[in-house]
């Protein structure tokens, strides 16, 4: 019965030791074809949208701002200091009512607010910041994780090294970006080896985008190498039981 007993947690063992399937493996996102990598290529600034949280600072108006990022009222979305875009993409401003600044970049919707508010202040300097805008960093990255996209343009690069960087077993030529074009969740991989393409890879990154580094073959041996020395521990060490209980 004990020769049974130990079998059957050997063979548990071995079998809960296997390779889980990375998550990046099973998507079957479609390889960008010409027209969509075009349009995902192109330099263009995130449009604000329903749902988008957004603060608004007027400089030196703090009664009538929105989570100033002006002054010592620096807001952010856990403080609560924020207003939503509603499902008809306007949101209700001090002085001004609901106002619709869906469809516009940050500095066009503080562009036409200037313009708005110049009726009822002089020479208005606004400041619109979306708080809900992230792209998401996974793999061999030394710091995955989302990060703020703060109205900046930021492009793959610039997102790498706010993830601290590559890790050792980055597998380089094996960059991945996800992102929804028309509808559709697409990918596109991007080899950073090849310097002489890079200009033009890249991508300034949308809200919602995923960018995962894939590893190379080093870590999965590694790894492998380090659950067989695990095994023969086990192994050994069921063999040493198993010899005192047989004597």
């Amino acid at each position: 019965m004990f020769r049974v007993l130990t079998f059957l947690f050997l063979i548990s063992l071995l079998t809960s030791c296997q390779t889980s399937n990375p998550l990046f493996s099973k998507l079957e996102n479609p390889i960008l074809n010409d027209s969509l990598s075009l349009q995902l290529l192109k330099t263009v600034e995130p449009v604000l949208k329903t749902g988008d949280k957004i603060t608004m600072s007027i400089w030196n108006h703090n009664d009538l701002s929105i989570g100033s990022v002006n002054s010592v009222y620096t807001s952010n979305e856990a403080t609560g200091k924020w207003l939503q875009l509603d499902n008809e993409g306007k949101v209700n401003l001090p002085k001004i009512g609901r106002t619709k600044i869906s469809g516009l970049t940050v500095k066009e919707a503080n562009y036409f607010l200037e313009k708005t508010y110049s009726g009822i202040l002089k020479d208005p300097i606004i400041n619109i910041r979306v708080l809900n805008h992230f792209v998401t960093v996974l793999g061999e990255v030394n710091k995955p994780g989302r990060y703020r996209l703060d109205n900046e343009t930021i492009s793959l690069v610039e997102i790498l090294g706010e993830a601290k960087g590559l890790t050792a077993y980055s597998k380089n030529e094996d960059i991945e970006l996800v992102r929804i074009v028309n509808g559709q969740s697409v990918k596109l991989r991007v080899n950073l080896t090849d310097l002489a393409m890079l200009p033009s890879k890249n991508i300034i990154l949308q809200p919602d985008d995923i960018v995962h580094v894939g590893a190379t073959k080093a870590k999965a041996d590694d790894k492998n190498l380090g659950k067989a020395s695990l095994i023969t521990s086990i192994v050994t060490g069921i063999a040493v039981i198993f010899s005192v209980f047989v004597k």
